[in-house]
């Protein structure tokens, strides 16, 4: 499997849904109430939720008055996220098949890239088109909201192995760094014919000086950076995410 697209079959696998059905939706609600609260739907209304897989955040910014864009490279995720977007009545959100480095619609007046949407290419390069796409589908003076990991907390808190039942199936999950990057291999074992299928994420552990960096280069000024989904203050050796604010100035 070419590293630089294990995602386009693994975000693809109905396994994918099935391993993370119990991602914490309060913590989804949690993050889109704080980013409500900093950059209002008054303000900031047009908006591209980049990166949106199933739609879980599109759908909560929408429910707060934000008209929505939602981007996934994914076609069954799109298809899942206007299935529930149907099913929940709501309306200010649509959602497009696109590709992060390469999708533009009508410049916005704010970005969301939540959830870790990012670092999945294995080249510096790749990773830097998604910052200048997101950076350029923003009008003057909006804003890009990226949700990522704290790159030393991961190495300090790192779970070696594990693994996890999934009705019928198994999951052995292994992961590790590799080169500044951190690794998963997930691979799954029916317990009825014993068939099993491999796959991979693999996530740039980038810091706060690289991300600077990439947003100085394209016009960006990074004003907030939290490390947990409440606005606490970001601690770099303890905080479980790196929540960045970050304002187009030209």
């Amino acid at each position: 499997m070419a590293t630089d697209t294990w995602f386009e079959s693994w975000f693809d696998s109905p396994l994918y849904e099935q391993l993370y059905a119990n991602r914490d939706d309060a913590e989804a609600a949690l993050l889109v109430k704080w980013i409500a609260g900093l950059l209002p739907p008054d303000r900031y209304p047009i908006t591209v939720d980049m990166g949106c897989g199933r739609g879980r955040h599109s759908l909560l910014l929408a429910k707060e008055g934000y008209r929505v864009t939602g981007v996934d490279l994914s076609p069954k995720a799109i298809h899942k996220a206007r299935e529930k977007a149907a099913d929940d009545s709501v309306t200010d959100v649509h959602f497009e098949i696109g590709d992060m480095r390469t999708w533009q619609g009508t410049p916005c007046d704010l970005v969301c890239n939540l959830f870790t949407s990012f670092g999945y290419f294995e080249d510096d390069n790749n990773n830097l088109r998604v910052i200048a796409n997101m950076c350029a589908n923003l009008e003057q003076g909006g804003c890009l909201v990226m949700d990522y990991l704290n790159p030393q907390a991961v190495r300090n808190t790192l779970v070696p192995e594990e693994t996890v039942a999934l009705g019928n199936m198994s999951c052995r999950i292994t992961r590790y760094i590799e080169k500044d990057t951190v690794v998963k291999s997930l691979s799954f074992v029916s317990s009825a014919d014993g068939k099993s299928m491999t796959y991979q994420e693999r996530v740039k552990l980038y810091g706060r000086e690289w991300f600077e960096a990439a947003f100085k280069d394209r016009g960006m000024v990074m004003d907030t950076l939290c490390g947990d989904y409440r606005g606490g203050t970001f601690d770099p050796e303890t905080s479980p995410r790196m929540v960045m604010v970050v304002r187009k100035e030209w």
